[in-house]
């Protein structure tokens, strides 16, 4: 595993119940955050490429499939009875909302308005409405702008805007709802907060250079965020992918040998918990085509095979809601590009350069689903 968690200087004359708060606060904590453009990050969003129709759900539908909806993710069910608790628990997040009452139920349908429209697809307003309520209804806005910036915003500088713009607001969330790991009525929560923050700044830092991830801290940022979520929920299979991918994506920057001196990265430790996890979740593309990146990363052409078999099984997976049918289609677009690599002779390492080069100079976003993979002859 990348490291443990690291520790932050308190206060020694707070209390120590005050200590722990202000650690698991400042887990949050940024260094050098990207400045925020509002043009680009209030331009217009493109609409998703599918029909819709197959994914609204009802209130009544969300609940009753909630569990395997969020099979991967396993964020907690927003009733009526989980608001209530959680907003008396954290009044800052009470005082975000829109409508100040004690109308539980309301909100509780406020809450799945917005998931509701991040089932479907509509992303942009699941984000908008998320605000515009606040509170817990930030937290599909967020899942919302995190698959909106992953597979369909048009350029690499609006992907990674957007992607700081969540970092910003899952920041804000470790400030004002604190969950200590030891307590066990919130372990979903303290989960929810970390998967959100530590898989904005991962997707962010897949492709920057090796000396902005370090100097924006990026590395310590998705190691804590991983180890924090596995030490609570050690089988928490997007927690568990995530440490993984990152691991893999350490060695694909500066190789093996490097990897293990600087940061601890392991070829194991970037593969054996996409084994755990392709177990618990077969039917999750992302977990698949994750794998199949973090199989290339690792091993390149030599497990070309396996990663290659891994995508082909995440291209035909059904899909359930938006972002399964979003993970899905990367898979595919994915696929296309390895078997175009492969048949190319090329080394993968000679690949994936020009790819990120491809990225960089002509500021695409070669994860956006809507637009033509990167093939080389």
């Amino acid at each position: 595993m990348l490291g443990a968690i690291l520790m932050f200087p308190v206060s020694l004359s707070a209390a120590p119940v005050d200590q722990a708060y202000q650690r698991v606060e400042e887990t949050f904590s940024q260094r050098a955050p990207l400045p925020l453009e509002d043009a680009v990050i209030n331009g217009i969003w493109v609409s998703v490429p599918f029909d819709q129709a197959p994914y609204t759900y009802t209130y009544d539908e969300i609940r009753e499939h909630w569990a395997t909806f969020m099979r991967g993710l396993q964020l907690p069910y927003p009733s009526a009875e989980y608001l209530q608790s959680r907003y008396q628990r954290f009044p800052a997040l009470y005082r975000d909302l829109r409508y100040q009452d004690a109308d539980w139920q309301q909100h509780s349908r406020n809450v799945l308005e917005v998931w509701q429209a991040f089932f479907r697809g509509d992303l942009r307003h699941a984000r908008d409405l998320g605000r515009r309520y606040g509170g817990y209804a930030r937290v599909p806005a967020v899942v919302a702008q995190i698959v909106y910036a992953t597979y369909l915003a048009p350029t690499h500088t609006q992907k990674q805007q957007l992607l700081q713009e969540v970092i910003n607001e899952m920041e804000w969330f470790g400030r004002n709802a604190p969950v200590l790991p030891g307590d066990k009525g919130m372990q979903s929560d303290y989960c929810m907060m970390r998967l959100g923050f530590g898989y904005a700044v991962a997707r962010l830092a897949e492709d920057e250079s090796v000396p902005a991830t370090l100097q924006r801290n990026y590395a310590a940022m998705v190691i804590n965020a991983a180890t924090e979520m596995l030490a609570v929920e050690p089988q928490h299979p997007l927690a568990l992918s995530l440490s993984a991918a990152f691991e893999a994506n350490v060695l694909r920057r500066v190789g093996k040998a490097a990897g293990r001196l600087t940061l601890a990265a392991d070829s194991q430790d970037a593969i054996r918990p996409f084994e755990v996890s392709v177990e618990q979740v077969p039917d999750l593309a992302i977990v698949r085509y994750e794998y199949a990146n973090s199989l290339l990363y690792t091993y390149q052409g030599d497990q070309a095979q396996q990663a290659l078999a891994q995508l082909m099984l995440a291209a035909q997976l059904p899909a359930r809601f938006s972002m399964e049918w979003l993970d899905r289609a990367y898979a595919r677009k994915r696929l296309k590009e390895i078997q175009a690599w492969q048949a190319s002779g090329m080394s993968f390492k000679r690949f994936d350069r020009k790819r990120r080069k491809f990225m960089e100079k002509e500021d695409r976003n070669l994860y956006a689903v809507n637009q033509p993979p990167f093939l080389v002859d």
